[in-house]
């Protein structure tokens, strides 16, 4: 992390500075959303942003190198799926690449985040984050969302975020749950390309082709046990997805290739706060028809 006085840069603090100073509120809130986050007893104190540059190295890959004997004989050998989540795959030519995804994500969240801290915010709603290549292998992480703090509160709390709606954090607070945190599960499988993948890819007929199939699976199937574990560690509750990713790419593995999937889940911890209908519910307006 750079180090920036306060850990955000100098622009960011010139647009705290001018959101406080100026009397005016910026959100990305639509119309209902402020609606929502106002009857749930939540005021928008200024819209937050967070960015991060990566230079996204790959140092290496798989090549084969735990061929195995055990598929189908007809086709000699085949090659096993390994992802980084299994025992020593972070030490795989992918592992450093899933390092550094993962510290850009969090890094630009934690940003956005200091950014809401120093508004006096108490939470961040509709938490966006993409992901943009630049020149190279430089890669811009960055996350944004609406800083919102609660009218009625005394002494300020910890610090939550989500990526659900306004209206869906009107919604969970209503019932009796509130966001606590953006956790995120990320994984990169990788294959060789065996012979008998590449006789059922060049195959004219329709037919699964077995090894692409496993390859998406366990990149998924990873991912998603990252996005559990992350979460545990900010405690129990119940996470809702809001954002599956998953993108493939090949790379040069001497005569051959290896085949990649990078799969990623994003979701909102919940923690029940009481019984439903605990928290404050959002008013409701109800309207008749007068031509009846």
């Amino acid at each position: 992390m750079s180090p920036w006085a306060g850990g955000l840069p100098p622009a960011a603090l010139a647009r705290v500075a001018r959101q406080r100073a100026g009397g005016a509120t910026g959100s990305f809130l639509s119309a209902p959303g402020a609606a929502a986050v106002a009857a749930a007893g939540l005021a928008p104190v200024g819209e937050v942003f967070g960015c991060l540059v990566m230079n996204l190295g790959w140092s290496g890959g798989f090549c084969g190198a735990w061929a195995t004997t055990s598929g189908p004989g007809a086709w000699g050998w085949t090659s096993p799926v390994v992802t980084t989540g299994d025992p020593g795959g972070l030490r795989n030519g992918s592992g450093p690449y899933v390092r550094a995804v993962d510290a850009a994500w969090h890094g630009a969240l934690d940003r956005m985040l200091t950014e809401a801290r120093t508004l006096g915010a108490d939470g961040v709603v509709g938490v966006r984050t993409t992901r943009a290549h630049l020149d190279g292998s430089a890669v811009e992480f960055t996350a944004r969302g609406t800083a919102v703090r609660e009218i009625a509160r005394t002494v300020p709390g910890t610090l939550w975020c989500a990526g659900l709606s306004a209206e869906d954090v009107a919604a969970a607070r209503g019932s009796g749950f509130a966001p606590r945190a953006l956790v995120r599960g990320v994984s990169v499988a990788t294959k060789h390309e065996d012979p008998l993948m590449m006789q059922q890819r060049s195959s004219w007929s329709g037919n699964e082709v077995d090894g692409l199939t496993e390859l998406l699976t366990r990149a998924r199937a990873d991912a998603r046990r990252g996005l559990t574990l992350d979460a545990r560690r900010h405690g129990s509750g119940h996470v809702v997805v809001d954002d599956v990713r998953l993108g493939t790419f090949e790379t040069q593995c001497g005569d051959g290739k290896d085949l990649h999937a990078e799969a990623s889940f994003t979701g909102t911890l919940l923690t029940e706060v009481g019984p439903p209908g605990a928290g404050r519910a959002p008013a409701v307006l109800t309207v008749l028809p007068l031509n009846r």
